[in-house]
This record gives structure tokens, C-alpha cells and sequence, in this order.
């Protein structure tokens, strides 16, 4: 193919703009109007918005977000575990991996003249996290404060390099 004949068609392909499909658009919209249409449809037998606009809660998370950050000599692990107690954590540890995981176990009774109102609530989450280098679980400081827990975990010395050894063949 000739450099002309690139050069056009190049020119040709800048000169049409890239054109989104309908449905591409309004994907979100198509939703919206569907859940509109049965708001309509059940409002004489059901007076409430169907159950997916607001009754539901969205779940919590199950992994907490972490930041790792390598500082020279150390890692700082900075983890966010907000509802989440200092008693409510766990830490393991060996010399190339952390495991964090958390449990939270709530119980609310409310007890006025004529009804009993009772809640429970169950949350853990759980997060392994894999080091560069090895570090030294004996030198690991952990602290939690307003739901951030940060972790400081130093490197182990790199052991020195052997030299190569020749073996003579017998």
C-alpha cells in the first residue's frame, strides 16, 4: 500500500467523529425508566416506591481499603476500619505477609410499654497483604485511632550475597 493511500485514509478515519450507540447513552436512563413504569403500575395495590430506589441498604465492604507505602527501611501500612474497635482487630504475621481481619458483634433491645424492638448486627472484613521484601515480625507497631489503623513493619536486613563456588568434576 502506498504512503498516499495511508495518508488518506488516515485523514479519512480523523475527519468522522466516533458516535456513541443510543443505548451506549442512556444505559443508566433505560433503568430509571423501568423502575419508573413499576412504580406506576403497582401504585394502586402498593403506595411505595419500588424496593430497589431506597428501601435497600447498600452492604458495607468487605476488604478494607488499605494504603501500603515503602519507606526506606520499613513499610507503613495504613488500613480504614471505621465502626471497628482496637479489640475488634486481629493482626498476623509472618516474614513476607500480613493478614488484618476485624469482627464487629452489635445488640440493641429496646423495650417500650407495648412492643420489643431488637437488632443485631454482624460485620468482619479480612485483607492479606504481600511484601517486596521480607520483614521482622518482632519489630511490627500497630496503633488504632478513630478507625485508622496504622501499622509499621520494618525490613530485615538482606542477608549478604554468596560468592559463586566452582566444583571440580571427579
Amino acid at each position: 500500500m502506498s504512503s498516499e493511500t495511508k495518508n488518506t485514509k488516515e485523514k479519512k478515519l480523523k475527519k468522522q467523529p466516533c458516535q456513541e450507540t443510543q443505548l451506549a447513552k442512556n444505559f443508566d436512563s433505560i433503568f430509571k425508566d423501568l423502575a419508573r413504569t413499576f412504580d406506576y403500575m403497582f401504585s394502586p395495590f402498593l403506595p411505595i416506591k419500588t424496593w430497589w430506589t431506597s428501601t435497600i441498604e447498600i452492604p458495607s465492604l468487605k476488604t478494607p481499603l488499605v494504603d501500603l507505602v515503602e519507606k526506606g527501611d520499613r513499610y507503613l501500612i495504613v488500613a480504614d476500619l471505621p465502626g471497628y474497635e482496637k479489640n475488634d482487630i486481629e493482626i498476623q504475621l509472618n516474614k513476607d505477609s500480613m493478614m488484618l481481619s476485624a469482627q464487629n458483634k452489635t445488640e440493641k433491645e429496646q423495650q417500650d410499654h407495648e412492643y420489643l424492638h431488637r437488632e443485631r448486627t454482624y460485620s468482619s472484613c479480612k485483607r492479606i497483604i504481600n511484601f517486596a521484601e521480607e520483614i521482622d515480625p518482632n519489630t511490627v507497631v500497630a496503633k488504632m485511632n478513630n478507625g485508622v489503623l496504622e501499622v509499621v513493619a520494618l525490613k530485615k536486613e538482606p542477608k549478604p550475597e554468596e560468592k559463586m563456588r566452582r566444583i571440580e568434576l571427579k
